[in-house]
């Protein structure tokens, strides 16, 4: 058992005390033989034994404290399927920790501070990854899995729906972490799809409308995007779609409202499929 670490603020850390919530976690994304865990920030080691506990083949587990770094070495060190990447998960290139072919599944009561940027990292190097479960703050939970016309639909909620089915499981008290967070908690899931949802020309411009559409929520999108026409009329065909605010529009929408700007944008006539 790993000794005492008094949690640092500059880290982000809130450790899981409570194990019953790790092993839930463990039992919803049904692991199994093969599999290659990543862990963001084992920590003390309660959900790093409740992931050993399955029959996944391998835990990696990315760990930046070097406290708790010596400590899980010294914890584990007759699990033969658990590895220990001592550094910055999100300076941590993925590809090549699984054999060729696999794909990572990612795991993690990861810091608060940070879930965007680990969220959005994923994103990038989606093709290492199969799936991933996270215990994070609630409401950036809600958010990434927010619906059209809610007010948790966001730039995560589109960006990340684009290429990945994510759901919230459960959610986890406050005094299940030492220490007590100031905010609630919840599980995340996610699983990769093989492709974007929806098709669009250019996944970078796709990417940059929806971030300036949300830029300004609650105007209409006729103002926040006109650079996008010199400023001049409205193109034809997008009035209505113009005329809502961004949290209005589905996922689909946002792609197929994506790749008519990118075409007035470049002067393209050839046509992209968004559905």
């Amino acid at each position: 058992m790993c000794p005492y670490v008094r949690p640092l603020k500059r880290f982000s850390q809130n450790f899981l005390k409570d194990a019953s919530f790790g092993r839930r976690l463990v039992e919803a994304i049904k692991l199994r033989p093969g599999d290659r865990v990543l862990e963001i920030g084992p920590g003390q080691g309660t959900l790093t034994r409740c992931i050993l506990d399955s029959p996944a083949e391998s835990v990696i587990g990315v760990e930046i404290d070097r406290r708790c770094a010596e400590a899980l070495r010294r914890d584990f060190a007759e699990e033969p399927r658990f590895r220990l990447i001592e550094g910055d998960f999100l300076k941590t290139r993925l590809s090549g920790l699984a054999p060729e072919g696999a794909k990572l599944r990612i795991v993690g009561n990861i810091p608060y501070a940070i879930t965007s940027p680990i969220l959005f990292k994923l994103l990038d190097e989606r093709s290492e990854v199969s799936d991933f479960a996270f215990t994070m703050q609630k409401e950036v939970a809600m958010r990434v899995a927010g619906n059209p016309g809610t007010k948790d639909y966001g730039i995560p909620s589109v960006l990340i729906q684009m290429a990945a089915d994510v759901r919230v499981l459960f959610a986890i008290p406050r005094g299940a972490f030492r220490p007590i967070p100031g905010v609630d908690s919840a599980v995340l899931a996610g699983t990769f799809l093989n492709g974007p949802r929806f098709r669009v020309r250019d996944e970078g411009f796709f990417t940059g409308i929806v971030k300036k559409g949300f830029g300004q929520r609650r105007k209409m999108l006729r103002n926040t995007l006109k650079s996008c026409w010199a400023g001049g009329p409205v193109p034809a065909g997008l009035e209505r779609t113009l005329d809502r605010r961004p949290e209005d529009l589905s996922v689909e929408e946002w792609a197929g409202l994506a790749d008519r700007l990118y075409t007035i944008e470049h002067g393209s006539s050839e046509h992209g499929s968004s559905g």
